[in-house]
């Protein structure tokens, strides 16, 4: 039986196909990985110690540079191709650099080629620049915290976090031994759903045996191959971040928008299937509804906004199924009913019918 939920949703989606979606990036590189060979001997672990430490593992200070590497098979975005934005991220290999400075301060760049985007939070204030057209959006924040964290997840602490949200009788949780990643040693905790109907297969949270900070998460498809979605530190430093680091100016010439308090979001283009929301939504913001539970959990988009935009795509991407038009991928469907309504979730096209039809 589906349900209904004001629970919070973890940003641009409510399950782990969210980690699609995790990070900016669009430089490629060669064939060196975060991991090696290494399985060194640690002390024993059970899979609810790691959990804990996991959940309670603090991050105030962090520098390092992320690389996601995507196989979400999804189909070409009209007009994405070549972007210097979160689109280059759903496939290939790709990478960031990050900077943590508590919660009142934290940036998020890409370099790709001759081009940059960068998102800055400091204080109040919260920046996002695209170097390739030039444009910047500037935000600030009455009260509260807006945790860019909470906007963009980039590292592989907020895709675990997300996993988290999912521990309970519908996971199977265990310890898959151990290994290195960015010079660190790790466990490796492995989280499966134990339902049928999700299009995860597994997903391995790669814990520092020293901090129990989540340093690579991969998610493993249903439909086989190699991981749909692999996001790891390949530098990764604890030290605090030099103050200079959050401090932003728009370039001379740059075009600014300015958006009201608390309704600042990343200009980041949306896509199929990412309700977006704002980092501390006024009265008037629509939450997307949650149906279902644990990893069969469907979005329903609100009307107008993400949903006009996943409409729009439907017809250029989706294909015709029973009661309306389907976009599938590895990871992810997401179905526009014959009614108009858009549901989106990292369950299999019969899963997803069938809980929007009880909608």
């Amino acid at each position: 039986m589906t349900r209904t939920t004001r629970r919070s949703v973890p940003w641009r989606f409510a399950v782990p196909a969210a980690i699609a979606a995790a990070t900016v990036g669009a430089v490629t590189f060669g064939p060196s990985a975060f991991a090696d060979d290494s399985h060194p001997g640690l002390p024993d672990r059970t899979a609810e110690q790691l959990v804990a430490e996991v959940a309670a593992a603090r991050t105030d200070a962090l520098t390092g540079t992320v690389r996601i590497d995507s196989d979400l098979g999804l189909p070409t975005l009209p007009g994405k191709a070549g972007g210097n934005g979160p689109q280059a991220l759903l496939s290939g290999t790709n990478k960031l650099q990050v900077a943590l400075d508590g919660p009142d301060r934290q940036r998020i760049g890409l370099m790709s080629d001759l081009a940059e985007y960068n998102v800055i939070h400091n204080g109040r204030d919260v920046w996002t620049y695209d170097s390739r057209t030039h444009a910047v959006t500037h935000g600030t924040f009455d009260g509260g915290r807006s945790d860019v964290a909470s906007l963009v997840p980039t590292t592989p602490q907020d895709a675990a976090r997300q996993l988290l949200d999912l521990v309970g009788p519908t996971t199977d949780v265990r310890v898959e031994g151990t290994g290195r990643v960015a010079g660190h040693d790790v466990y490796k905790l492995r989280f499966a759903p134990r339902s049928q109907g999700s299009l995860i297969a597994a997903a391995t949270v790669f814990v520092d045996a020293k901090t129990g900070v989540p340093l690579r998460v991969t998610v493993d498809s249903v439909k086989g191959g190699k991981p749909a979605i692999d996001i790891g530190f390949e530098q990764v430093s604890y030290d605090k971040p030099a103050a200079g680091t959050f401090d932003f100016k728009p370039p001379a010439g740059a075009r600014v928008e300015e958006v009201k308090p608390n309704e600042v979001r990343p200009a980041l283009p949306d896509t199929p299937g990412a309700p977006g929301k704002s980092a501390a939504p006024t009265g008037g913001h629509v939450e997307p509804g949650l149906l279902g539970e644990g990893w069969s959990t469907v979005v329903e988009l609100p009307a107008g906004g993400d949903a006009k935009e996943a409409a729009r795509l439907m017809g250029k991407l989706g294909k015709p199924v029973p009661g309306g038009t389907l976009i599938d991928t590895r990871l992810l469907n997401v179905l526009r009913t014959d009614s108009g309504r858009v549901f989106a979730g990292a369950v299999d096209a019969d899963t997803l019918q069938r809980i929007a039809a009880q909608r």
